[in-house]
């Protein structure tokens, strides 16, 4: 006896929660009919037909309404924003009502909308396909159906389980739902519309059991949502306090700020570099109240700055060589820890206005989507006109700045506001308001911030693990409530049946075998400097996943992405004792070969003949590739590998979401970084099998 199975498919461009409980009903409500009749039937059963639109561009002026994808809003038209076209086969695309339109392509694929008293000659536009039911089939039962996660299921399930829906026609027509009288169909939309109908008690028991579990997860889900929102509340309120001297006990034995203010000002002016004068504090820039021993300046009169700038692009000599060069999206509001997305050559340096910054510099980015966003180099960079960098001094904390700029971000961005976007300018940052404690108190106050904002990070993981935690749950009892037995499977076979996954507990050959991949990886990468734990466990993890082999390792969800905490002691231990291989921390090339190194490989392919291409593949692909972008890879393939399992409709946006979601690690990486990662791992095909883009 073989089960028909639809999950809960969250869908990005459905989050009204009264549409998601509606889909909910109708699937509930499509399930009794599959028990009830137990006769599924093909959708091209109860329609007449499927009709691409029409292909022409859309016009000011024109003898036919010409409706497009983009003119569907929240399932309404308003025909009078509808452009036009002259169609010379109006008969053949001519909109009636009852029609009902599918979007074939786009972020809403699969999305259906149902046309009502249509003005008079109007078409519908090619990458929309139009469905009529059959003389005795209400078009209204069809519409329940693809407003069901019945319906969706079955879209994101298409071509062994593809990311992206499929809503050709020939996979239309093949969706499967119950085949019921008219009157059942007449009295399926009554249900779905609210309305009380006699004889279907255990269907509307049915309903509210599942809608009450949905609203219990929602209920969840708000809450965390709220956590959430206090705790950003709680890091800005421990930014305000710190600024202000309320953080930190007051010490009477910590030199006055106003010495230390002296101080700075009487080395800057030994360096005789001529700076303008700036203006005095103004008793209305003075936002709070300050500890006695604190004094109010202008952020100019402490520290030095300047902006970067940008070698010419057409100029190939300037571009690629090994200057480390950052752009204002690098900027992740932590320590730069990795090199520039792009570097530029010292012909290039110097040809440019942009400026080489030292190790320790404050960098904030000054215009654009990320203006406001602050950083501190790990390495010495050059920077785009958009960074501006602030010195390093021994006369304050860098990490002071970074955190009283965190502070008063929205502050600045507000007063930098221009025509379309916040334009920060070196003038205002200079002429910033400063409240500068005493240097030894600066110190306390670093200390102090960052040990109430790693608390802070703990509790956001733990919440966002409750999150989805929460979602499984949903998915979980859906899943349950979705269930159905097809008796006739025999007569309408449906493929949509799971294997079950058998775990089987590893023996001494699966660690083994393990430990010959590593050894293989090791054995072809030990001269690269880039090898190390972290490099040699995402392999395994690709290799793993790739070829789907099944080895004795326990991926978990970790900052760096997937991990294996254990794994690397294990490896690291069996290599030794089969003195192939020795870890050496401190060593450039971190892999030692022992006295055997190399005599794993007959063993290799023993064990790994079938999969031996795929784990080439891999480790040809990533051979110098640095550590962190091979976590980006790994990240991103964990997280489709989840997605693909949640059966949740891909999008680009959905996946850096996700990727960032990993953990807060994840910021130091650029969503353009990202981006190209992505793009180079689809070209090569380093994506999760069944995963189609």
């Amino acid at each position: 006896m073989s089960r028909l199975n639809f999950d809960y498919v969250p869908l990005t461009f459905i989050n009204d929660q009264e549409e998601i409980k509606k889909q909910i009903r109708n699937t509930l409500i499509l399930i009794h009919l599959f028990e009830k009749y137990n006769n599924p039937v093909r959708l091209e059963k109860l329609i007449e037909g499927t009709q691409y639109g029409y292909n022409a561009s859309a016009l000011q002026s024109g003898k036919n309404n010409f409706l497009r994808i983009s003119d569907i809003h929240e399932s309404k038209v308003n025909w009078e924003t509808v452009p036009y076209c002259n169609c010379d086969d109006e008969e053949t695309y001519l909109l009636k009502k009852d029609d009902i339109l599918i979007a074939r392509t786009g972020g809403t694929t699969g999305k259906s909308f149902k046309i009502d008293n249509p003005p008079a000659h109007s078409i519908y536009a090619g990458y929309l396909i139009r469905i009529r039911a059959k003389q005795k089939v209400n078009p209204d039962y069809i519409y329940l159906f693809l407003h069901s996660f019945a319906y969706w299921s079955q879209i994101v399930n298409l071509n062994e389980r593809n990311f992206r829906p499929k809503a050709n026609a020939e996979n239309l027509k093949s969706l499967i739902l119950p085949d019921c009288p008219t009157e059942i169909q007449n009295d399926a939309v009554k249900i779905s519309n609210g309305e009380l109908v006699k004889g279907y008690e255990d269907l509307y028991s049915a309903i509210k059991k599942a809608l009450i579990e949905y609203d219990k997860t929602q209920e969840v889900q708000k809450l965390l949502c709220d956590q959430l929102t206090q705790l950003e509340n709680l890091n800005q309120a421990i930014l305000q306090e710190a600024v202000r001297g309320k953080l930190v006990k007051q010490d009477k034995e910590d030199e006055l700020a106003s010495e230390l203010l002296k101080r700075i000002k009487a080395e800057k002016a030994k360096s005789g570099k001529k700076e303008k004068l700036l203006p005095p504090i103004k008793p209305e820039e003075i936002l709070f109240d300050i500890p006695e021993n604190w004094v109010w300046c202008r952020l100019g009169e402490i520290a030095d700055s300047t902006s970067g700038g940008t070698p010419d692009r057409s100029n190939t000599t300037y571009w690629k060589g090994n200057i480390s060069w950052l752009k204002s999206g690098e900027l992740t509001d932590s320590f730069i820890l990795n090199e520039s997305e792009e570097k530029i050559t010292e012909e290039g340096f110097k040809n440019s206005s942009t400026k080489l910054f030292p190790k320790g510099t404050l960098l904030i980015a000054l215009y654009g989507a990320t203006a406001g966003k602050l950083g501190i180099l790990n390495f010495e960079s050059t920077t785009n006109q958009a960074v501006c960098g602030i010195f390093e001094n021994i006369f304050y904390e860098t990490k002071y700045l970074f955190y009283y700029l965190w502070a008063f971000r929205n502050k600045i961005i507000e007063d930098s506001w221009g025509q379309a976007q916040p334009n920060i300018s070196q003038t205002y940052l200079k002429n910033f308001a400063l409240a500068l404690p005493p240097l030894s108190q600066q110190k306390r106050i670093v200390a102090e911030i960052e040990k109430q904002l790693a608390k802070t990070k703990q509790l956001k993981e733990h919440i966002i693990a409750n999150q989805q935690a929460t979602e499984q749950l949903l998915k979980a009892l859906l899943h349950q409530a979705f269930e159905v037995e097809n008796k006739n499977a025999d007569k309408k076979p449906v493929e949509q049946t799971k294997g079950k996954v058998i775990e089987l507990k590893p023996t001494n050959v699966d660690y083994y075998r393990r430990t010959v991949l590593a050894a293989e990886i090791v054995w072809q990468l030990h001269k690269e400097p880039t090898l190390g734990h972290l490099k040699l466990q995402k392999l395994i993890y690709l290799c793993q996943k790739s070829a789907d082999m099944q080895l004795p390792t326990n991926f978990l969800r970790q900052a760096m992405g997937p991990y294996d905490n254990r794994l690397m002691r294990s490896i690291d231990k069996q290599l030794k004792e089969k003195k192939w291989f020795e870890y050496q921390k401190d060593q450039v090339l971190k892999y030692q070969p022992l006295e055997k190194a190399g005599q794993h490989h007959n063993d290799f392919l023993k064990y790994f003949s079938a999969e031996s291409d795929s784990i080439q593949f891999i480790i040809d692909k990533f051979k110098t590739i640095k550590s962190d972008i091979v976590e980006i890879v790994a990240t991103l393939y964990a997280c489709m590998d989840n997605m693909l399992q949640e059966n949740v409709i891909f999008s680009e946006a959905l996946l850096i979401q996700r990727f960032y979601g990993w953990s807060e690690e994840k910021k130091k990486f650029s969503e353009d970084q990202i981006k190209r990662v992505f793009s180079r791992m689809k070209e090569t095909g380093i994506i999760p099998r069944g995963f189609n883009i």
